[in-house]
């Protein structure tokens, strides 16, 4: 009985001094949190990386992140990148701040913004080791990445031909690449559109198709072979749902390129830690590699192979196929 008096007392007595405070305060004390994203790939002729801050204040987060000063440091930052091959060091590379015009919109603020970027080419299986030193509060941020190497692709190969038979299945296959993980196989496809009657009307359009997405190597040593199949129906499913009928027009398949995207294996783990939830568990693991700050420096890389022309087979069947039939090739 007396337990549970004492407990009726403590309480009434959290109760009274909580009512006594009018105002809560929803906001912790400000803390300086950087915050960086790079993505290196060695086949880019300019390379960039976002150096930005964690902001917090009264009222709605999402104002706050449509306004420039919320996010950027607007003092000196010296931000560089150490090159490693093994553990031998080769040169230290200064990335100078610059802005982009054409960021797309979005909740934070647009098109403008400030990276930090470098011309200096960099190499397969090499490390960089991004230091980026706060010239006020002189805090030291930190990132690694090891460049993806180079790997070979076996189907398609430049003098074949794009062939996609309703039925059938078109078959891609390659090597895994060392520091690779996650793979997408993208098809550029550039087709001729004329308009009827009208002379030098005709215009070279694309589309990109991902025809493989979300695909896994075992590990990251590379040599492993990765051999899979899309199914011809899906081309021309694909091309009836982007084109629109047009009578007006008519069209011509031209060539394609077959553009194999490889991730490592810390932009994997981001990427499916930043993927919606399926489930009740709403609340998702954060996921970093930055050393005293948040965010992500990793690499990827593109490997094409460029200007395939179509199969005749293709060509004849997209006129009669039933999802592309009226679309005026």
């Amino acid at each position: 009985m007396k337990k549970f008096n004492f407990l009726l007392l403590l309480s009434l007595a959290l109760f009274t001094l909580q009512s006594c405070k009018k105002t809560l305060e929803v906001n912790g004390e400000w803390k300086d949190v950087t915050i960086v994203y790079g993505l290196l790939d060695q086949t880019e002729p300019v390379h960039y990386v976002k150096v930005t801050k964690a902001f917090l204040g009264p009222g709605n987060a999402l104002q706050f992140a449509t306004i420039p000063d919320s996010s950027n440091y607007f003092h000196p930052l010296q931000v560089t990148m150490d090159e490693y091959i093994g553990s031998q060091f080769l040169r230290t590379i200064v990335l100078h701040d610059t802005l982009i015009q054409n960021k797309d919109s979005g909740v934070f603020y647009f098109p403008v913004q400030k990276v930090y970027m470098t011309h200096a080419r960099l190499g397969a299986d090499t490390t960089y080791h991004l230091v980026i030193k706060d010239t006020v509060t002189h805090k030291v941020i930190e990132g690694y990445a090891t460049l993806i190497g180079d790997f070979d692709v076996e189907k398609p190969n430049s003098w074949a031909r794009a062939s996609f038979q309703s039925g059938k299945n078109s078959e891609v296959k390659w090597m895994s690449a060392k520091g690779g993980k996650r793979y997408q196989l993208t098809i550029r496809i550039r087709y001729a559109e004329s308009t009827i009657g009208v002379p030098n009307s005709t215009v070279i359009k694309s589309l990109d198709w991902i025809a493989l997405s979300d695909i896994m190597s075992i590990s990251e040593k590379g040599g492993q072979n990765m051999d899979y199949f899309i199914p011809g129906e899906s081309f021309y499913m694909f091309m009836g749902s982007h084109i629109q009928v047009n009578p007006a027009v008519t069209r011509a398949l031209r060539d394609c390129d077959y553009l194999f995207t490889v991730g490592s294996e810390d932009l994997s783990t981001y990427m499916d830690v930043s993927q919606p939830s399926l489930t009740i568990i709403q609340e998702k693991p954060a996921f970093s590699d930055i050393i005293n700050g948040i965010g992500l420096f990793t690499a990827r890389v593109v490997h094409s192979v460029d200007t395939m022309r179509f199969s005749d087979f293709t060509l004849n069947e997209i006129k009669t196929n039933q999802y592309t039939k009226n679309l005026g090739f």
